[in-house]
């Protein structure tokens, strides 16, 4: 009989998009049903539904780390919905439970231990977030992209979505007339990275800027389409994706980890502008990054618009080399290898 693998995490794209990734690897080979476990307001939900994912809503308190009067009653969302996740896995028959982050996961982790259930997490982020700190101690294995020395870890690196090779003709790299760069930098606090790029843009006619907007940044679509140097998109899926990975040469991006691989496997050279307000693991993630393959640092407090032109001007000649593809689902291996 075929197991049953519930996935959980939500929050916004870049956080659920590695869970689309690990199930878009594991469904080629029909050995397991999956569901989703989320929160039904939430991006996941929809998510889910494009990829004809059986999708279940559960709720759960935020864990405040400041003082906040909603600490004293939030959290009592975990112990009603831990009942709800026992109740899952009993009628859905969940053998597995994958998660990635955020607190939906807990009350459904909680409830596969007490069920005696396997249970599996992936951290992303160099620096372990909250939820998976609490879900890590009753976690079957924990998967981390960085390499660490966290009780039952195993190193993998950053979960791929295997639609970003699904129509990869040849890996033949054509060379750009121009230096060509993609400006993807997300919803959460990019919005001092466009304004910034406005600025500058109209001093680099040299440069062929693509950028991708997403949900919250839509209103800047009109002011980039006014110059003729821009190509400009309020979203980007993944089968589209590679087609502009293949042939961009910089990234202007934050410090979000899935993007940063994801720029590694597509050798491209990255200016890395990490957002302090989403917290400092982006900053963690962009220093790992800067020691691996020597990308970039800007801060995003200090004369931003300057510094970015500096670096843009200096990388004019600059263009990509070679992809590094023959790694790309070695992740997805070791998963693989450890829930079978």
């Amino acid at each position: 009989m075929k197991k049953t693998i519930a996935l959980t995490w939500g929050w916004t794209g870049w956080h659920i998009i590695p869970l689309l990734s690990f199930y878009n690897y594991f469904k080629e080979e029909d050995n397991y049903n999956f569901l989703w476990v989320g929160e039904e307001t939430g991006l996941e939900a929809e998510i889910a539904e494009q990829n004809n994912i059986e999708f279940h809503d559960i709720a759960a308190g935020k864990i405040r780390r400041y003082f906040d009067w909603r600490n004293f009653y939030e959290p009592l969302k975990n112990i009603t919905w831990i009942f709800q996740g026992i109740y899952y896995i009993w009628k859905y028959k969940i053998d597995i439970i994958f998660s990635k982050w955020w607190f939906v996961s807990l009350p459904l982790s909680i409830a596969g231990k007490i069920m005696w259930k396997k249970i599996y997490i992936h951290e992303s982020d160099i620096k372990m977030g909250l939820a998976n700190k609490v879900i890590s101690k009753i976690a079957t294995k924990v998967f981390s992209s960085f390499p660490k020395e966290w009780v039952k870890t195993i190193t993998t690196g950053q979960i791929m979505n295997p639609e970003l090779l699904e129509w990869l003709n040849d890996l033949n790299l054509e060379e750009n007339k121009k230096l060509k760069v993609l400006v993807i930098a997300g919803s959460q606090g990019s919005t001092i990275i466009f304004e910034n790029l406005l600025k500058i843009i109209p001093d680099l006619s040299n440069i062929q800027f693509e950028i991708i907007l997403w949900e919250k940044n839509k209103h800047f679509k009109e002011k980039f389409n006014i110059f003729t140097n821009t190509i400009v998109h309020e979203f980007v899926n993944q089968k589209k994706l590679w087609q502009i990975y293949k042939q961009t040469d910089i990234a202007i991006t934050r410090g979000s980890a899935t993007v940063l691989a994801e720029l590694y496997y597509f050798g491209i050279h990255s200016i890395i502008i990490p957002i302090t307000n989403a917290g400092n693991h982006q900053i963690y993630n962009a220093e790992y990054y800067q020691k691996l393959v020597w990308s970039d640092i800007l801060d995003e407090n200090k004369n931003l618009f300057l510094e970015l032109f500096r670096k843009l001007d200096k990388y004019k000649n600059l263009r990509k080399k070679d992809l590094n593809l023959e790694w790309f689902f070695d992740a997805m291996k070791i998963i693989e290898k450890e829930i079978k």
